[in-house]
């Protein structure tokens, strides 16, 4: 932090602008990635085939990122926040170029295999900024900008997607990823911190990257085929356990891992990981309403693809309210709020499912939902930052947004695994499920929709479970926080 910080008006000013400006850039083309692929993938296949291979044009992005997310963390604490987003920054430029003239199904993969390392450096890039630039005060406000830009991706991302489809093809997705991710480089590329003067020589842990690896493609494997393929499903979950034990034992034995150890269980980073952990589990089960909406309320597709927003805009306001409210409240009871709201309103999404109670009401639960995820979320990472210091700030924010990435991924295919297992016992058939999930129109039985319904129903109360643990930890993170803040108080008296 520099002498002027008390002088900052907000975050939009003085030197906070050009380094807010470049991080919500990056966050924006990282939303948009995210919405725009998973919209494009019928019209990659139609143009490149090889439709089975479909799937890891998204996984294979997920995949690296998440493992490139925690490598970010040893390289920033290394040779500084700004040479690090010069270097990945370019090379997710780079990449985003060689997506648009991808000339094969396979090539595309591969292009996203490498487009994916670049995109998870990005993100541990913008929260480390946040961290190091922001003063304690305005830090939780840069992150409700954040969760902004991730609200303005939802609303207005299916257009800028459908007006890309229509008159240029996937091509011009990837395309518009190029200009933006230059914009965000001219901007950043002298704004954001420093933070090493002179660089440390970065200490390569291939052993435990390839570890990490290894549990998270096994456990991505092992997730996405629960209910689909039982045996590589549980072939997948063993290799995931059996590679996360290796590095475990692996990472108290050697003196620079890629993950260090502390930086998971040091109170009250490990608190702090498991609660924002859980309440995504919970909160993100909302990936299937749309197929509820479309299929079992007959609503039209555009319906069904909005209702997901409900989530994201609760998100994004709560974000907002979290930020002035930790001007008077401290950290643990904005998250521990949330942690109480989320309980409640999974019980009320599941009942309302259930009941097939007015659409309205089901939306208003799930909005509840995203505010208490924003909650939790923004004063969580305000927390960790707080919790944190200056040099350890990559590797501490880059295991967290990998625990953010384990939780949303865990929450969407267990999700999945449920609902389709709940429609298999009840129908015997999920082949329509799995034919709806892929955009195509399938007139499914009256059994079969209630089998949706009931499938979610199920995963609402997979999801309330996850919402008990959550209450549970942010419970006992905020008790420990007074315990400790009462012995200070004691000491200096």
């Amino acid at each position: 932090m520099t002498e002027g910080d008390d002088e900052l008006k907000g975050i939009w000013s003085g030197r906070l602008l050009p380094i807010m400006i470049a991080t919500q850039l990056v966050m924006a083309i990282v939303a948009f990635d995210g919405l725009a692929i998973v919209a494009a993938l019928p019209s990659i296949t139609g143009d490149l085939g090889r439709v089975a291979l479909a799937p890891w044009v998204i996984s294979a992005f997920l995949a690296t990122s998440a493992v490139a997310g925690i490598v970010a963390g040893p390289v920033i604490d290394a040779v500084g926040v700004r040479r690090t987003f010069r270097v990945t920054g370019v090379w997710f430029l780079l990449t985003s170029a060689g997506a648009v003239v991808a000339p094969s199904m396979e090539a595309l993969i591969a292009i996203r295999v490498a487009q994916g390392m670049g995109g998870g450096l990005l993100v541990s890039v913008v929260m480390a900024s946040v961290g190091l630039s922001f003063p304690h005060r305005l830090r939780p406000r840069a992150f409700a900008a954040t969760s902004l830009v991730w609200g303005l991706m939802g609303f207005g991302g299916p257009a800028v997607v459908g007006l890309l489809l229509t008159f240029g093809g996937w091509r011009f997705i990837f395309g518009l990823q190029v200009p933006l991710t230059v914009l965000a480089l001219l901007v950043g590329w002298s704004a954001l911190p420093s933070t090493r003067d002179r660089p440390e020589r970065v200490h390569t842990d291939l052993r435990g990257i390839f570890l990490i690896a290894g549990f998270t493609v096994a456990m991505l494997i092992g997730a996405s085929q629960l209910g689909v393929r039982w045996g590589v499903a549980i072939v997948g979950v063993i290799v995931a356990v059996i590679t996360g034990w290796l590095y475990w034992r692996y990472a108290d034995r050697v003196d620079e891992p890629v993950l260090r150890r502390t930086h998971l269980m040091r109170f009250p980073l490990n608190r702090i990981h498991l609660t924002v952990g859980l309440i995504l589990v919970a909160g993100l089960s909302d990936a299937y309403l749309p197929l509820y909406v479309q299929t079992t309320r007959g609503q039209s597709a555009s319906v069904a693809a909005f209702s997901v927003l409900f989530v994201t805009v609760g998100w994004t306001s709560s974000a907002f309210i979290v930020s002035r409210l930790l001007d008077r409240w401290r950290e643990v009871d904005a998250i521990l709020l949330g942690a109480i709201l989320i309980v409640p309103s999974v019980a009320a999404a599941g009942v309302t499912v259930a009941w097939d109670l007015p659409l309205a009401t089901v939306f208003a639960s799930f909005f509840v939902m995203g505010m208490a995820i924003g909650f939790v979320s923004t004063a969580g990472l305000t927390l960790l930052q707080s919790s944190s210091s200056d040099t350890e700030m990559g590797r501490v924010n880059s295991a967290h947004q990998f625990i953010r990435t384990l939780g949303i991924t865990f929450s969407v295919t267990v999700g999945g695994a449920i609902l389709l297992t709940v429609v298999d016992f009840q129908v015997g058939d999920v082949e329509a499920v799995r034919q709806v999930l892929s955009g195509d129109e399938v007139d499914a039985g009256s059994e079969t929709l209630a089998a949706i319904g009931d499938g979610l129903t199920a995963v609402m109360g997979f999801a309330w479970l996850m919402s008990v643990g959550c209450l549970w930890s942010a419970w006992t993170l905020r008790r420990r926080m007074s315990s400790l803040s009462s012995d200070s108080g004691l000491s200096d008296g």
